[in-house]
């Protein structure tokens, strides 16, 4: 098992350990996997569908870097005060991380080079 390291300086200064086992990874397919569901088939006109769908993909991706990262209760509550677009960069980072990629490699998938 390999651990990476994760910095999110807005939750602690200590940066957060990312270990790539077994559990990890499956808690990371789960992520997936219940993000994709909600996605799946949404019909454009159903807004209360569409609120939903955001509501439950957000509180996976919330419960997500809480398990990953072993938040505590003064923690998460930093997390839950971040905006939408930090949080998912850091959950990109985790799942990156997951995978085995570098923080280099997660740079270059950000910013592509013409």
């Amino acid at each position: 098992m390999e651990v990476k390291t994760i910095t999110i300086p807005e939750l602690q200064k200590k940066a957060f350990e990312v270990h790539t086992s077994i559990r990890n990874m499956k808690r990371m397919f789960d992520y997936q996997l219940a993000v994709a569901k909600v996605s799946d088939g949404l019909d454009e006109d159903d807004v209360v569908g569409q609120i939903s769908a955001s509501l439950k993909g957000l509180d996976e991706t919330l419960a997500f870097i809480r398990a990953i990262l072993n938040l505590d209760d003064d923690t998460y509550e930093k997390l839950l005060d971040l905006d939408s677009e930090r949080v998912q960069k850091i959950s990109e980072q985790i799942t990156g991380h997951l995978l085995g990629l570098t923080d280099e490699q997660l740079e270059d998938a950000k910013n592509p080079k013409e």
